[in-house]
């Protein structure tokens, strides 16, 4: 069985679980992958996470029933999965910026979020430059924010944390003392439920002693592990961008491995040439993996 359909099998497993209790586990299992590849994964090819999706898809539903005016609020509300009329509430007007009451209004707009249709071909017409390493326990240190996928709320939030930190000049820092690798951006401590993570400005720590680096700064040890490193060359932040989308639509579907649960980072390594800046063509970037092989279904 190939992967479009094994994909195909966990999302029809999410879309028959809407007003029901749902094992992102079994999901995963239909995926032929872990949970937490299965999370990066979907993350990553569709721009959302899965858990992310079911409300979408669980308020798409929701706001069609309150809009044919045969049903309570809460009685809408518990059928798909909220404890209160209070925190239903909420994440409609979050969702659609309405109240629920006032999708009773014919005259009122809404908007749902109709089921992912996987129509992904996986071509094999793009060379993807990678190789594997081995590699002992690394010691990072840097700063860090914690952060969630839900409404694509990282994709402001990480920029912001990258802007702040420039302008108070702790990146400036941080890159006095980068070793070979250069300057990363880390994402650890994952969290499925609710699509959170940890992400941290980060270099090598080297010989440096914690004291040597700006206030506020903390030492991030990431376990051995096997690596897929993976180059990405052109302006920023697309390159990266469809390196990611590249990497988790193609590479990994056609190979023997799975992400492996431990942090992966971005590394911004010095230029081949010192001209070369982050709009260019050539500017060069890193995607570090870490992976393990596939348990056979």
């Amino acid at each position: 069985m190939d992967w479009s359909t094994r994909m195909m099998q966990a999302i029809d497993y999410l879309e028959t679980h809407l007003q029901g209790p749902v094992d992102m586990e079994k999901a995963a299992e239909l995926a032929n992958c872990s949970l937490f590849h299965f999370c990066r994964m979907f993350e990553v090819i569709f721009g959302v996470s899965p858990g992310e999706y079911l409300r979408r898809r669980r308020l798409s539903l929701a706001s069609l029933d309150l809009a044919a005016n045969k049903d309570k609020v809460i009685d809408v509300a518990l059928r798909y999965g909220w404890e209160s009329p209070e925190s239903f509430t909420k994440a409609f007007k979050r969702c659609f910026g309405i109240k629920p009451s006032q999708a009773r209004d014919a005259t009122c707009p809404l908007e749902t979020w109709p089921p992912i249709k996987l129509t992904i071909l996986l071509k094999g017409d793009r060379t993807v430059k990678y190789r594997i390493e081995q590699s002992p326990s690394l010691d990072f240190v840097g700063v860090s924010i914690r952060t969630t996928s839900t409404d694509n709320q990282n994709l402001k939030t990480i920029p912001h944390f990258w802007e702040q930190k420039y302008k108070e000049g702790l990146v400036q820092s941080l890159d006095k003392k980068c070793g070979k690798m250069g300057m990363m951006g880390v994402c650890y401590y994952y969290n499925p439920a609710d699509n959170s993570f940890a992400y941290a400005i980060a270099v090598e720590k080297g010989t440096h002693d914690i004291k040597d680096f700006p206030a506020g700064c903390q030492v991030l040890t990431i376990p051995p592990a096997t690596y897929a490193i993976f180059e990405c060359r052109g302006p920023m932040p697309h390159a990266i961008q469809e390196g990611w989308k590249q990497i988790y639509s193609e590479w990994f579907p056609a190979s023997e491995y799975e992400h492996a649960g431990t942090p992966d980072f971005e590394v911004y390594p010095p230029q081949d040439d010192p001209s070369i800046n982050a709009n260019s063509p050539n500017f060069r970037t890193e995607i570090w993996i870490p992976i393990k092989k596939k348990v056979r279904k």
